[in-house]
C-alpha cells in the first residue's frame, strides 16, 4: 500500500478535544493535509469528524453547542455508571457516513478490549459504536458490545495512536492534550478514580509520542476533561501551540489566520434555577387571581352599597 504525505493522531482529553479542533485549524493554514488519521477517545470523535471532511470551526461548533447531560443515558450500574445511547444517536446525527471504510480519509479508531487486554484498532465497521467504545471510559460508562465483545476506552492502553499511521505516513503528527500536573488531593472515590485514570493515559503517551515527526504537545492541564463551557479558549490554545510548532519546523503560512465564528449552546436552567423561575411564575399568577379577586370583591362591595342606599332613601 502507498505511504501518504501526512497523517494525524489525535490523543484522548475529553471536552479538551476541542483544542483538536484549533490545532487542525494551523494545519489547514498551513496547508496540511492528512490522508490517514487516527484517534483515541475524545480524539477518535476529531479524527471521524475530519475524515468526513468537517472543517475544524464546524468540528468546535459541534463541542461548543453541546451538552453532557444530553449525552448520559442513566441506568442501574452494571459496568458503568451511566449507558452510552445518547452518544451513539449523536455520533451517528454527526457524521453523514455510516462506516468507517466509506470515510474519504483512511481512519483508525482505537479501542481497549476487556477479554483479551489489547488495544483493537477499528479501520472498518460502523462508526458511531466504534468511536464511542473509544470514548468509554471505564466505570464511568458502560462498555461498548461490538460483535460479542467488550470494549472499553482507547487510553488505557494507547491514549496517543501514531503506532496505526506510522506506517502509513511520511510524516507523522501527533496531537497531544495531556500533561503532568500538580493537583490538590481530594479525599472522595470520584476524584481518586479519575486522577488514577488520567495518570494511566500518561504513562502510555510518552513513547508513543517519540514515534512522532511533528509533536503539537497542547498544554491543557489547568482545564476540565467535563466542562464544554471553555470550547473557544481551547481552541485558540490548540491553534497557537501547533502555528508555534509548524513555524520552529519551517512551515510557512498558506492562507492568512481566519476570522471564526463561534457558536454558543443555550443555557439551560439548573434544577434550583428551575424551581425558582416555577416559584416565581407561581406567584406571579396567585397574585394575579389575587387582584382579580379583590377587583370582584369591589364591585360586589359597591352594588351592596347602591342597594342599601337606595333602601335608605326609599
Amino acid at each position: 500500500m502507498k505511504q501518504c504525505k501526512y497523517g494525524i493522531a489525535f490523543s484522548g482529553g475529553g471536552a479538551k478535544g476541542a483544542a483538536h479542533c484549533g490545532a487542525l485549524q494551523a494545519l489547514m493554514e498551513y496547508g496540511i493535509k492528512a490522508d490517514v488519521v487516527a484517534g483515541t477517545s475524545a480524539g477518535s470523535i476529531a479524527a471521524a469528524l475530519y475524515a468526513s471532511g468537517m472543517k475544524p470551526i464546524d468540528m468546535a461548533n459541534k463541542f461548543s453547542t453541546l451538552d453532557f447531560r444530553d449525552l448520559l443515558d442513566t441506568q442501574v450500574p452494571k459496568g458503568g455508571l451511566f449507558g452510552s445511547k445518547p452518544l451513539v444517536k449523536h455520533i451517528r446525527s454527526l457524521i453523514p457516513y455510516k462506516n468507517i471504510e466509506e470515510l474519504p480519509v483512511e481512519t483508525h479508531i482505537v479501542t481497549t478490549c476487556i477479554e483479551n487486554g489489547k488495544s483493537q484498532i477499528f479501520t472498518t465497521g460502523e462508526i458511531a459504536p466504534r468511536v464511542v467504545a473509544s470514548c468509554s471510559i471505564p466505570v464511568i460508562f458502560q462498555p461498548m458490545v461490538i460483535n460479542g465483545r467488550h470494549y472499553v476506552d482507547g487510553g488505557v492502553l494507547m491514549n496517543l495512536p501514531v503506532a496505526p499511521i506510522r506506517s502509513r505516513c511520511k510524516t507523522a503528527i501527533a496531537i497531544n492534550l495531556h500533561h503532568a500536573s500538580e493537583k490538590k488531593y481530594k479525599d472522595n472515590l470520584a476524584s481518586v478514580a479519575m486522577r488514577s485514570m488520567f495518570l494511566m493515559f500518561l504513562s502510555n503517551t510518552m513513547p508513543h509520542a517519540e514515534q512522532a515527526d511533528i509533536f503539537i504537545n497542547i498544554d491543557t492541564s489547568e482545564y476540565s476533561a467535563y466542562d464544554l463551557s471553555k470550547v473557544e479558549t481551547l481552541f485558540y490554545i490548540g491553534y497557537d501551540t501547533a502555528v508555534k510548532v509548524l513555524e520552529e519546523k519551517g512551515f510557512k503560512r498558506q492562507m492568512p489566520q481566519q476570522q471564526l465564528e463561534f457558536l454558543r449552546k443555550e443555557e439551560k436552567p439548573g434544577r434550583i434555577a428551575e424551581m425558582k423561575l416555577a416559584a416565581q411564575a407561581q406567584a406571579r399568577a396567585i397574585a394575579n387571581k389575587g387582584a382579580a379577586l379583590a377587583e370582584s370583591a369591589e364591585k360586589l362591595l359597591g352594588q351592596a352599597k347602591e342597594t342599601l342606599m337606595k333602601q335608605v332613601n326609599g
